[in-house]
């Protein structure tokens, strides 16, 4: 069986070596090699094979050679390679098919090669792998930054920019294994990011980021060779480890940055002995300390006031640190949320990606121009009149390149919503752990992309949104199952793209919504004289007004009414719009919807006596010059317009704005039929110029938050056309009739 996997394990080797060439030969290629050399070498010496055994520390001390760069003849370096798994494979083969291999001295003479071109020494290499095991039993913890000073820092840099991103994958797939912990391909997802990790950290004389994720390691191989069950307490340990890994690494960055000068190892004690004590099949619950640690890193509380909280809390079994904190007056109710809050978010590296973003986005603002650039020679072009074919074949040649340009910039700020996501399911993971819920998370369409700068933009109000379908959405256990439901609650976090927008669903199988307790709350905060008339949506959106909470008691979660009014500040900010729908006893679904991008909208350019104006295409449901029996004045509805099937209030734009229009009868002018906040309107205006893509420009601070109108846009001629906001527009019209 051991010669099997050994096979297995060259096999493996010589397919993965295939994709490369001594010219990209890198670190999480190298890394990648090392990793399947060290268990061919560990497998080697369980079955006593010394000839691939010597092979592969030979190979071994090559690999770390290139990986430091000492290699001068780079594509000798790559042949020798080549030639040693060309060595491994023969003699695993041997040994398969034949009584065992017969050294008639390639070996040596491979192994002499590898020592003409680094210095190897194969004399001192044979018991390696025993020496380097007794020397690190007598060594103590080392730092995290350990001979910093001694490593090529591209390499370190190289190292932490992969490491960061392993550690991503672990976390989307840790969230994914606890909802379907018999998946091995979760388990293998996982398993192989830390592999990974370890492989290089061990060259790099990284100990303890080795020793964690070796650790991980086994437990993980043992999980998924059925040793051992996957439980809650493993979930929360390897979450545990890749906070713990992050931290670490981010250590290890800031030494290279000049942050933060090389000192003691964070003591990891706690943590290693948790994870060998689940990889014996013993069970533990992981401790508060990192709530502690937070406070201390942040300077809320002082050492010797978290060692006095630690001592007070295991004398009171059952409360929690945070709690004894409060309780002994050692932090206040603010620090310790604070605390809470920030051991829930992720630590992200956002720095950089493949480039700097900051460059990213002066290309993406220069294509901007570009196309405004774009649009004044077309409007000069169209004054003039030419007759040279090849004159025109090439603008219309540079009008394509710029709106291909234009296409590709958009397209490089676009990253799927996943990270967002697994983020809003650790939250949610960590707040049914505090409030007692049993909690599954769905989720859909991860894979949707939005804009990079949104990402933070709505990573606030998706925080709120979660935290009121925890704390107010779902029932208890006890309280699901006398309802007749599963006493398990569910989540889902859905993402899709509609027309030119993101809409992002948050929806909940809990209580749903109370209509009644809602609008006895805004009338007794006077916003409201009486609900007669108003529709459940009507009713619903009054919870995204500034304090009214209808929570009965106020917890570290929500209930104190601030929550969903910075939604809907947030939401605007995105000139996004927000819908509720709620079931009593069925759920609740917060509809969150937002432009794609915010630098470019496709509009389509109307005039209103002599101003212009851009809306947005994706508004637009029709437009068209009705008949004059389709114009009617409704008593009590004001004037309408017979259009899709259907009566639709009429908006005068000139009126609204106090322009004097060209056109005064309806069926003289133009009506565009445009939707927004689930309305649809006609917008009455005297001409359409066109459609053309435009970017967005603020309007500052005086007029930036001028109801009905979203942004301005410079034309073709250079003048200035202002962007209207749909909902806003409905909104001023109604309040002005």
């Amino acid at each position: 069986m051991d010669n099997e996997k050994l096979s297995s394990l060259v096999d493996r080797m010589a397919s993965d070596f295939l994709f490369l060439n001594a010219r990209e030969f890198d670190i999480p290629s190298a890394g990648g090699l090392l990793n399947v050399l060290e268990d061919i070498t560990a497998t080697a010496d369980q079955i006593q094979l010394t000839p691939a055994r010597r092979v592969g520390v030979a190979m071994n001390h090559l690999l770390e050679q290139f990986i430091m760069d000492k290699v001068g003849d780079r594509a000798a370096g790559f042949e020798l390679l080549e030639g040693g798994i060309s060595l491994l494979q023969e003699i695993v083969h041997d040994c398969l098919q034949k009584a065992g291999y017969e050294d008639d001295g390639r070996i040596d003479g491979y192994l002499a090669s590898i020592g003409g071109l680094t210095g190897f020494r194969p004399a001192e290499t044979q018991d390696a792998t025993e020496k380097a095991e007794g020397a690190k039993e007598e060594q103590t913890p080392t730092t995290t930054a350990v001979s910093l000073q001694e490593q090529d820092e591209g390499l370190l840099r190289d190292f932490i920019t992969e490491s960061f991103e392993y550690i991503e994958q672990i976390e989307v797939n840790i969230l994914n294994l606890e909802q379907n912990p018999e998946d091995k391909e979760f388990i293998n997802a996982i398993f192989r990011p830390f592999h990974s990790i370890k492989g290089v950290a061990s060259f790099l004389n990284l100990d303890n980021i080795r020793d964690i994720s070796h650790s991980l390691e086994n437990l993980l191989d043992k999980a998924r060779n059925d040793e051992l069950r996957v439980s809650p307490p493993i979930i929360d340990v390897i979450l545990d480890g890749a906070d713990a890994l992050k931290s670490l690494i981010g250590q290890v960055r800031d030494v290279l940055d000049g942050k933060a000068s090389a000192g003691e190892a964070d003591d990891l004690t706690e943590l290693l002995d948790r994870i060998h004590k689940l990889d014996r099949g013993v069970e533990t619950t992981p401790a508060a300390r990192l709530v502690g640690e937070i406070l201390l890193e942040d300077g809320m509380i002082t050492k010797d006031a978290l060692n006095a909280g630690l001592k007070a809390s295991a004398e009171k079994p059952g409360k929690k640190l945070g709690e004894t904190l409060i309780a002994e007056g050692l932090a206040t109710p603010k620090q310790v949320t604070r605390a809470l809050r920030k051991q829930a978010e992720q630590i992200t590296d956002t720095t950089t990606i493949r480039v700097d973003t900051r460059k990213l986005d002066d290309m993406i603002d220069m294509v901007g121009e570009l196309v405004i650039t774009q649009s004044m020679i077309e409007q000069d072009i169209g004054n003039q009149l030419t007759t040279d074919r090849n004159f025109m074949r090439n603008i219309a040649q540079l009008f394509r390149i710029t709106s291909g340009l234009q296409r590709v910039t958009t397209s490089l700020r676009m990253i799927p919503i996943k990270q967002s996501f697994q983020r809003m399911s650790r939250l949610i993971r960590d707040l049914a752990k505090d409030s007692g819920k049993l909690i599954a998370v769905e989720l859909v369409g991860e894979d949707t992309e939005i804009d990079r700068n949104m990402v933070d933009e709505i990573y606030t109000p998706l925080v709120h949104l979660v935290r009121n379908a925890v704390d107010h959405g779902l029932e208890t256990p006890a309280e699901r199952l006398a309802a007749g439901k599963t006493e398990k609650g569910r989540i889902v976090l859905k993402a899709y793209h509609r027309g030119g927008n993101i809409v992002i669903e948050i929806a909940d199988d809990g209580r749903g919504l109370n209509r009644e307790k809602i609008l006895q709350k805004a009338i007794r905060n006077n916003l409201i004289h009486d609900g007669e008339g108003l529709s459940d949506q009507e009713i619903y959106r009054m919870i995204l007004l500034p304090g009214l909470s209808t929570a009965e008691r106020v917890t570290d979660v929500s209930g104190r009414g601030v929550g969903m009014d910075v939604v809907k500040q947030a939401v605007d900010k995105l000139r996004g719009k927000i819908d509720i729908f709620s079931s009593p006893g069925v759920g609740t679904t917060f509809t969150t919807s937002f432009p794609l991008t915010m630098a470019i909208i496709d509009g389509m350019i109307v005039k209103v006596g002599s101003q212009r104006y851009i809306l947005p295409t994706t508004a637009i449901r029709q437009a068209l010059r009705p008949a004059r029996e389709s114009f009617t004045n409704v008593v009590g509805r004001g004037e309408t317009i017979d259009a899709m099937g259907r009566l639709l209030p009429l908006v005068r734009l000139g009126e609204l704005f106090n322009i004097e229009t060209r056109h005064k009868a309806p069926w003289e002018a133009i009506v565009v039929v445009v939707e927004g906040d689930g309305r649809t309107k006609g917008l009455m205006v005297d001409e359409i110029l066109g459609k053309a893509e435009v970017v967005i420009k603020s309007l500052g601070e005086g007029i930036k938050n001028v109801r009905g109108i979203a942004g301005g846009a410079i034309l073709g001629d250079g003048q200035i056309g202002l962007i209207i906001d749909p909902e806003g527009l409905f909104a001023l019209s109604e309040s002005s009739s």
